[in-house]
């Protein structure tokens, strides 16, 4: 019955988010906020062994790897909290962008009748950002491991702007242009009839988004912070922002890195970017 089916519905979004990322908790959650799933216990146990099942098969297959496997080397400190909230604000309106440029470019393609043209449209215009950005093909998580891991090679190479890195404005610009772009490159993608989401390319915007804002930060010298630390911030802040799912985004990336000691600046800059975008958005992304 219907019922039954909107039941199973869940439990195999549940067990994806937590098979991918090793994350039971955020896979539940995924389901609650996303999905606006009404929890009884009829549901919640069902819920709680699709996530548990499949995070157990998905270490059975790939032990302890996992799409972004990290450790917090660098500890939270109390005093870098208005930098955090510096960060929900930024990454609130890059998912207003991303929420807006989707929605735009979607309207554009759609006065497109006819299949063929959709199609050389789309190729062309993403042959041309990838030539220039190779990190927009695809999710981008290659380019997103590396930031996470201090390693800021993967993100312009065999890019066109690529001697252009050890120019620090440049270079941030370039972020910038990163950010911009990914919001295109994904509604090109779906519009023109390719397959893609909004998942991954959230995660990438928000990790980009927190590098940006800790790199600008540090160049000013106004404090020296984790850029490792910002970007997993910024994934969560971003995801909460087009979602609107802070509970989820928090958990995600708190089980990712295996611990929760990023766990207070990923509630305050979740919370900081979905105040930022209600104004704007009423609806997540999955809800429009």
């Amino acid at each position: 019955n219907s019922k039954n089916v909107i039941l199973l519905l869940g439990c195999g979004a549940a067990g994806a988010i937590a098979g991918i990322f090793k994350a039971p908790i955020a896979g539940i959650l995924f389901v609650l906020e996303v999905l606006m799933f009404d929890l009884t216990m009829t549901a919640a146990i069902p819920l709680l062994i699709s996530s548990i099942s499949a995070s157990l098969i998905a270490y059975f297959f790939m032990g302890n790897d996992v799409q972004f496997a990290f450790t917090v080397s660098e500890h939270f400190d109390i005093s870098q909290i208005p930098y955090f909230v510096v960060l929900g604000l930024f990454c609130g309106f890059v998912s207003v962008y991303f929420l807006r440029i989707i929605s735009y470019i979607e309207k554009k393609f759609s006065k497109i009748k006819k299949q063929y043209v959709k199609i050389i449209t789309g190729g062309i215009v993403l042959g041309v950002l990838i030539f220039m950005f190779p990190p927009l093909f695809g999710e981008g998580y290659d380019a997103l491991n590396g930031l996470l891991h201090g390693n800021t090679d993967p993100l312009f190479r065999n890019s066109v702007f690529s001697s252009l890195q050890s120019q620090v404005w440049v270079y941030l610009i370039l972020l910038f242009a990163v950010i911009l772009l990914k919001g295109i490159a994904t509604s090109v993608t779906t519009s023109s009839g390719g397959i893609g989401g909004t998942f991954g390319p959230s995660l990438f915007l928000g990790g980009i988004s927190g590098f940006f804002v800790a790199t600008i930060i540090n160049e000013f010298d106004i404090a020296s912070l984790s850029t490792s630390n910002f970007a997993l911030v910024g994934m969560a802040a971003v995801m909460t922002g087009v979602m609107h799912a802070p509970l989820m985004s928090t958990f995600l990336i708190a089980e990712i890195t295996g611990g929760y000691e990023l766990f207070a600046p990923l509630l305050i800059a979740s919370a900081v970017s979905y105040m930022a975008v209600y104004p704007f958005e009423k609806h997540s992304i999955y809800t429009k």
